[in-house]
């Protein structure tokens, strides 16, 4: 008898040990997001990009419809002129997406469009920033209708780059188109030749550092001394206007910043679209989805703008200074941006002012219309990093279960004691 009860005490002892470490390893399949994810980071050294690692993914279905209705007018129809942006696939080895990493996987399902003028359409055109829209004309009657529908699959990759040094990188050459597009003096609200904005520029910056250090100093001073002001009119103030006023929206604190890098000889540019969320600590889930709206009577959609500098051997940099005041988004990006545009001449759904908003999603000749804007975003499937949480529930469940082992083990061997004693 006194052999059973050690060999069932033993047995005991190696359960409790066990129990935690087997239910720990089980609970990773139970409550995901408790463990180290396995996922290995992938960074490569190819088409001009290096030095960046995929650290999550979400991958959406976005499905787009706008409709126009024209009412009346002067004359018996309207004309109306309709540029609408695609989601660009912006992967390195895109001869449209030159330099830029992988952040966002873009590919066109279904691309629709009714009534419009059969000889004025033309789809999947590219400006000179590489943006991608489609372009047509329509003439219409009282009642008559005009229609977009589009299907994507997204996959949207939270990037992180790694620590770069300066072996890692290579030399500008201010031949390259990218420093027309990207570092000239001639685009309005980036006034990098105004005086007091150079003394700042330089004046952030030490002259030994190299591209990224620079990138770092001048996002943190724009991040640091900027206020978000959420109640200035869409229309762009500008780089100027934002320092000598000390604050902005999304669009302010990118004109800053890259008005502040250009002064450096750093090619810089803006990036606009949309969010699922503003909140960055937001983790999708398979089948989550959110809808936003536009229409003239309001809308609910969440524009955003956004930073990219470029660094040769590198590639293109995605930064965000206003989101940099609670996290920080420095040489970083999540999974929560969809992008329309780049470069310039930026217009968001269905509105149009001046500025990077220059260019209207449509325009008409006169008359009034109504019209609906919508898109619904599904999350199809996730590659996230774990919370680094373990639920209360799983810490209960776990406390209980060791309680109770240890409880029958003490039982088991006083009563083996009383019988090993004779009583």
């Amino acid at each position: 008898m006194c052999l059973i009860m050690k060999a069932k005490t033993k047995f005991l002892v190696l359960f409790l040990v066990f129990f935690p470490v087997g239910f720990f390893t089980y609970s990773t399949s139970i409550f995901p997001g408790t463990m180290n994810n396995s996922s290995p980071l992938v960074s490569a050294l190819y088409y001009g990009t290096s030095n960046y690692d995929i650290t999550q993914s979400v991958t959406y279905q976005v499905e787009v419809n706008f409709s126009l209705t024209h009412n009346s007018g002067i004359g018996p129809d309207d004309d109306y002129w309709f540029k609408f942006p695609r989601l660009n696939n912006r992967m390195p080895n895109s001869t449209q997406t030159k330099y830029t990493p992988p952040y966002q996987e873009s590919v066109l399902l279904y691309n629709n469009v009714t009534g419009y003028n059969p000889a004025e359409i033309t789809m999947g055109k590219n400006d000179k920033f590489n943006n991608t829209y489609d372009l047509f004309n329509a003439t219409l009657l009282p009642t008559d209708e005009v229609s977009l529908d589009q299907k994507y699959v997204v996959k949207l990759n939270a990037i992180n780059f790694q620590d770069i040094s300066d072996s890692e990188i290579g030399t500008y050459d201010m031949s390259d188109e990218i420093f027309a597009l990207y570092c000239n003096y001639s685009e309005p609200y980036y006034e990098r030749d105004d005086a007091s904005l150079i003394a700042l520029s330089n004046s952030t910056v030490d002259v030994g550092d190299n591209p990224v250090e620079k990138a770092r100093k001048i996002h943190d001073w724009v991040s640091d001394n900027l206020i978000y002001n959420a109640s200035l009119p869409v229309q762009e103030m500008g780089a100027l206007w934002a320092y000598t006023n000390l604050q902005g929206d999304c669009s302010e604190y990118s004109s800053l910043m890259i008005t502040l890098l250009r002064i450096q000889d750093i090619p810089a540019r803006k990036v606009t679209g949309f969010l699922v969320s503003n909140n960055p600590s937001l983790r999708p889930k398979a089948g989550d989805t959110w809808s936003f709206y536009a229409s003239d009577l309001g809308f609910n959609m969440l524009g955003h703008a956004w930073v990219e500098y470029y660094v040769p051997d590198i590639g293109w940099i995605a930064c965000d200074p206003l989101w940099s005041e609670a996290t920080n988004y420095f040489n970083r990006i999540d999974f929560l941006r969809f992008n329309l545009n780049v470069g310039a001449n930026f217009f968001f759904p269905p509105f149009y002012t001046m500025s990077e908003f220059s260019n209207p999603m449509f325009a008409h000749s006169n008359g009034s219309y109504n019209f609906d804007y919508d898109i619904k975003i599904t999350v199809l499937a996730t590659n996230l990093s774990p919370s680094g949480t373990i639920p209360i529930l799983l810490i209960v469940f776990i406390t209980v279960g060791v309680a109770a082992v240890l409880i029958t083990l003490i039982i088991i061997i006083k009563r083996s004691r009383k019988k090993d004693s004779g009583y």
